[in-house]
């Protein structure tokens, strides 16, 4: 089962794998669903063989804000459970993280999630130019999208793995050092492409917040200037960054904001619970809402918000368990590093780094109505966890090693 899960963390970077025979597929998301079926099958005989307390499911109680938070988005929608199709994809998410964290927490094979999630999306942006060349035109008119399902998943993806990326660059010399940097710069590029604004926000957000603590400046001073060149003297880049400061300029902007405000009064008609979880549910409720006007027949109602879209679902009571949910995580996350040291300390303002892009990358779209969004916020979640499950005396760095270069790996017993 370990296995199963380190493939489907891998294929997060790789993406869906198509197979040439049979019309089938294989993808993170397809394998992680597998896999709970065995994992929940496993535990349940273990439980009853040996008892709750020995196989360290006590452990999970470290994730009490998400088992909250699944309880809220659960309950709103009692008591019919109509239009949940995508309740399904968020449990097998949530399960996801409880998985990782049961089976990778004592074991070696934590060190691998830094490369998994950071390095291997490489493969991503490889497959991405080979399908389209037309993409190295710069024109919103061709936007990174293969393998992914669109250039918003696209962009969120890189946004949250580039500091993981940058966390091996920073701690390895060599060969690792190498490849950390290829990848990163080719993500950067791909996450240029997407045209995805939500993505680049949560981007610089992130970066913003891993160089003050790093306090490595020649390393992101200079990436902040090349980053910033390239979108100066690239007219498609520079008009779609215009956008963020002239919003009234581009209809999508203008379409969504009417989007959240419609569904803010959704979520202020049913103030606890929401309409229900869900694309199903918010788009009934926004149907009625938007007659007459110009998204009476949009393919596509969503808020793009996931803080709206929890809102105007799952009432104040799922969206400030999600709150709940993101900042605990983010506090503990960095104030657990600020205790640690060398590779250590590196490693946990890293993940905050891509903790921080997914939160405000999650201001431009929405992680769970994605395949590969939900995995990949989710194992960052159990990432987390299991970092925060590790004391500040278990294993310690020396300072100095960071700048040798050291090994991949999360901090050991």
């Amino acid at each position: 089962m370990i296995t199963a899960l380190c493939l489907s963390v891998a294929l997060l970077g790789i993406g869906r794998l198509e197979f040439f025979y049979g019309g089938g597929s294989i993808s993170a998301w397809s394998v992680s669903r597998t896999t709970f079926f065995f994992w929940l099958g496993l535990k349940s005989v273990l439980v009853i063989r040996d008892g709750w307390k020995i196989n360290r499911l006590s452990n999970l109680r470290s994730l009490s804000p998400l088992f909250l938070f699944f309880a809220f988005v659960t309950l709103s929608l009692l008591p019919d459970f109509h239009q949940a199709g995508d309740y399904r994809y968020f449990f097998f998410g949530c399960v996801h993280a409880v998985m990782v964290v049961d089976l990778f927490s004592a074991r070696p094979q934590r060190r691998w999630l830094p490369g998994l999630l950071g390095i291997l999306p490489v493969v991503l942006v490889v497959r991405g130019l080979v399908n389209d060349p037309s993409l190295f035109d710069f024109e919103l008119s061709h936007r990174f999208t293969f393998p992914l399902d669109s250039w918003n998943t696209a962009g969120y993806m890189f946004a949250m793995s580039i500091p993981l990326g940058l966390f091996v660059v920073i701690v390895n010399s060599g060969w690792w050092r190498a490849l950390g940097l290829i990848s990163c710069t080719a993500q950067i590029l791909a996450l240029f492409l997407t045209f995805s604004r939500g993505g680049w926000l949560g981007w610089i957000a992130s970066i913003a917040y891993l160089g003050t603590r790093t306090k490595r400046w020649n390393h992101f001073v200079t990436l902040i200037l090349i980053t910033t060149a390239i979108m100066l003297v690239t007219p498609g880049l520079r008009n779609r960054l215009a956008t963020l400061t002239r919003p009234q300029s581009d209809e999508s902007i203008t379409q969504r904001v009417q989007l959240l405000k419609s569904s803010v009064e959704i979520g202020m008609e049913n103030p606890v619970l929401g309409v229900g979880y869900g694309r199903g549910r918010v788009k009934e409720a926004l149907r009625g809402r938007l007659q007459g006007t110009v998204l009476e027949d949009s393919p596509l109602w969503h808020t793009h918000n996931v803080y709206v879209e929890l809102f105007a679902g799952t009432g104040i009571l799922g969206l400030s368990s999600f709150v709940w949910l993101i900042a605990q995580t983010l506090y503990r996350l960095s104030q657990a590093a600020l205790l640690r040291h060398g590779t250590e300390r590196l490693f946990g303002f890293a993940l905050s780094a891509s903790w921080i892009a997914a939160l405000v990358a999650g201001l431009g779209d929405i992680p769970f109505y994605h395949h590969e969004t939900r995995i990949f916020f989710f194992t960052l979640l159990a990432a987390a966890h299991i970092y925060l499950s590790l004391g500040a005396e278990d294993e310690i760095v020396p300072e100095a090693s960071a700048s040798r270069g050291t090994s991949v790996q999360l901090p050991s017993r």
